[in-house]
């Protein structure tokens, strides 16, 4: 008897709060876009990353420079990996948005969900393990560079001695995802599900 009544008031709170947390999530996800992104060199260095922002005010063509306060951008982060799929180093350009990296460069075109035109994501403070993606050709174009690499992207770091290197290079274009809006919900769901569960068994045994 004991247990039938302790049941009752768990299932009642875990399906309020699951409801609550999915009307939350529902509401936030109408409002906004993210996005997964990679790029892989020819010699297998490669860069994953998400960004996110707020669909109610964002044009169709994002452009963000440099430091400072984003225009659209609500959160950036890229991650690095050398040729064994080991990570180099994670850095989040944009958080809560506002860009902390000087040489920003970033350009989405949500029609078409591709990244184009100036590159430049990571992190460049000219000290050891500093770690960065740019598209030096566009770069180029649009008056932000004068260094002249063999191909399209560069892949580059610091090593102990702040010392630029050159890590890879490709004419691999940097490649994008949507993320579905329902995966959101269904993390959701199992989380509640598996916290539900637990309860059952502990006050079952």
């Amino acid at each position: 008897m004991t247990h039938l009544f302790t049941k009752t008031p768990i299932s009642l709170v875990t399906t309020t709060a699951l409801a609550l947390a999915i009307a939350i999530t529902t509401n936030n996800l109408a409002d906004a876009a993210e996005f997964n992104f990679s790029w892989k060199g020819n010699t297998g260095y490669s860069a994953k990353g998400s960004f996110n922002y707020d669909t109610t005010t964002a044009p169709s063509v994002i452009s963000e420079t440099g430091l400072g306060a984003t225009k659209n951008l609500q959160s950036l982060s890229i991650s690095f990996f050398d040729p064994l799929s080991n990570l180099i180093n994670s850095f989040t350009p944009v958080l809560s948005g506002v860009s902390n990296y000087s040489f920003f460069r970033f350009n989405f075109d949500s029609t078409k969900e591709q990244i184009f035109g100036p590159f430049d994501l990571g992190k460049d403070d000219e000290l050891p393990a500093d770690t960065w993606l740019n598209n030096n050709l566009a770069l180029i174009d649009e008056g932000f560079s004068d260094e002249v690499l063999p191909k399209e992207f560069g892949f580059n770091n610091r090593n102990v001695a702040g010392t630029k290197q050159i890590l890879d290079l490709s004419n691999n274009s940097v490649q994008v995802s949507k993320v579905p809006e329902g995966s959101i919900i269904i993390g959701l769901l199992a989380v509640c599900s598996l916290g539900f569960t637990l309860k059952q068994k502990k006050f079952n045994s």
